[in-house]
């Protein structure tokens, strides 16, 4: 196995454990609806804030990209 597989693999796993951390921390700070047939929903996210959230994401990439550049 390479370098770059061997990057990839603990990339994908970082990633994942990030991801069910942060939607762990989203069900614990949104209440949950319930709909009339007893459906459980979660409301929609304000736009402002998801443009926000999104952006913040794309910094965090942009910062890990350049720390592999050298100074």
């Amino acid at each position: 196995m390479n370098l770059r597989v061997k990057v990839l693999i603990v990339g994908g796993v970082l990633g994942a454990l990030v991801g069910v951390g942060v939607a762990y921390l989203y069900l614990q700070s949104t209440p949950v609806e319930v709909d009339e047939a007893g459906r459980e929903r979660l409301p929609a996210p304000q736009p402002g804030k998801a443009i926000t959230a999104g952006l913040g994401v794309l910094t965090a990439v942009k910062q890990i990209v350049a720390m592999s550049r050298p100074s």
